[in-house]
């Protein structure tokens, strides 16, 4: 435990060394896609017992991935992922678009969702060694709600310690109804990186409910960090040749969604999913013409599925996610708080405003599920029993800290620029 402790705390003093690095362009070779290994860790430094928590997680989701498998649940579905794309930038005067500019045009936003789609539909036209007898439809969609843009004078971000501050900058939106996308300039070796969903065993009770030591603060920066100049395709904005057609968004929200790195972030690692062939290491070549590359692992010879979106390939050279990878992805849905929420009401049609709150009496934290139709943008507020407002009112918000508010009743409205519901809820 002691090395370990060790081993973090020399990542954590790496991380941060690295804020100091110029905003000049790195090349292709010295970049790394992503940083989701590292902030994990870092959580984990934060919070040891986040360790266990993801050994409990792993157990659980392979439980559901073999209970997906023997009855075929909902094997055809195909499921939409709400975006919400959060763009900070450093152009104090708006201008959109252009070379070096975090500001990007709305045409390089809805690329980046059509490569999406494209990659969990296989669809995409590129083909590997793997592809044509492995790659699978994943049967998740996504489908782009707004863009918001957000002027800060910061000229970079770290996608592993800075979460946080993204998150102040340009708040989620519910992240159990959006998949939130945070587009910034990163320090200049990463592309991106997102945050694992926690699951928990599903029961009466539980019904998917998350364990975090802090659900209110981890749901605030649930989602994925890319930066700008990988983002997306065929735009002025994009720097790499071999990072250019959106494949580090799909790779994030593989990771956003439960998927690991194929050679499991050690040598001849596991990602716990059978179809994808042990491999030595990550794949970081610069080669585009997608040469093969192969492993020895406890003496066996496989060749390397460099066209798995969650390897470090090329962009051009990536092109399936595999049966298993499908499976892992549906359960941790099924599983992760958060993200049966989301999919939960991604499924409901009505033109009705809906708000359920819990829990309820509260203490402390008080989260609400909102359902607004066609997306529409709400408001949240608190008012006493006298009709003061004792909360004013929040974006978009879905949990709320009335830890200091006095004991009694308290009435919880959500307005949309249409319609209007007010709820009841007792504070302790």
């Amino acid at each position: 435990m002691k090395n370990r402790s060790n081993r973090l705390l020399a990542l954590l003093l790496m991380v941060l060394g690295t804020a100091a690095i110029s905003i000049a362009q790195v090349p292709d070779a010295e970049l790394t896609r992503c940083a989701s290994t590292e902030r994990d860790s870092l959580r984990v430094l934060k919070n040891p017992a986040l360790l266990r928590l993801r050994q409990h997680s792993e157990e659980l989701i392979q439980n559901q991935v073999r209970l997906r498998k023997a009855s075929r649940i909902n094997a055809d579905e195909i499921i939409t992922i709400p975006v919400v794309v959060h763009l900070i930038h450093g152009q104090e005067n708006q201008r959109i678009g252009g070379a070096n500019n975090a500001n990007i045009t709305d045409a390089q936003v809805a690329s980046q969702i059509e490569v999406l789609n494209e990659d969990y539909g296989n669809t995409s036209g590129y083909k590997g060694f793997y592809t044509d007898s492995l790659g699978v439809d994943t049967g998740i969609r996504f489908k782009l709600v707004t863009i918001v843009r957000t002027y800060n004078a910061k000229s970079q971000f770290s996608p592993v310690s800075d979460a946080d501050e993204l998150a102040e900058i340009s708040p989620a939106w519910s992240t159990n109804r959006y998949l939130n996308i945070w587009v910034c300039r990163l320090n200049d070796r990463y592309l991106g990186t997102s945050q694992f969903p926690i699951v928990t065993k599903i029961t009466s009770q539980t019904a998917g409910l998350g364990t975090e030591e802090d659900e209110a603060k981890d749901a605030l920066t649930d989602g994925v960090i890319i930066d700008f100049r990988y983002f997306g395709r065929n735009s002025d904005a994009i720097t790499s040749r071999i990072y250019n057609l959106g494949r580090t968004t799909t790779h994030e929200v593989g990771h956003w969604l439960g998927l690991i790195h194929i050679w499991g972030d050690q040598n001849c690692g596991t990602d716990y999913c059978a179809d994808t062939p042990t491999a030595f290491t990550k794949n970081e070549t610069t080669d585009t013409d997608c040469t093969p590359v192969f492993s020895n692992c406890r003496g066996v010879n496989t060749r390397n599925m460099i066209e798995n979106y969650m390897d470090y390939s090329p962009d051009i050279c990536m092109s399936m996610f595999t049966n298993d990878q499908k499976e892992r992805m549906h359960a941790v849905m099924e599983l992760s708080k958060r993200r049966a929420k989301l999919v939960e009401l991604s499924k409901i049609t009505t033109e009705e405003l809906i708000v359920n709150l819990y829990p309820n009496p509260v203490q402390e934290v008080l989260f609400s599920d909102v359902y607004t139709p066609n997306f529409e943008v709400f408001t949240a507020s608190v008012y006493n029993q006298k009709g003061q407002k004792v909360i004013g009112e929040a974006l978009n918000r879905t949990s709320l800290n009335v830890k200091n508010l006095p004991s009694g009743i308290y009435f919880y409205k959500v307005q949309t620029a249409s319609r209007t519901l007010t709820k009841r809820f007792y504070v302790r």
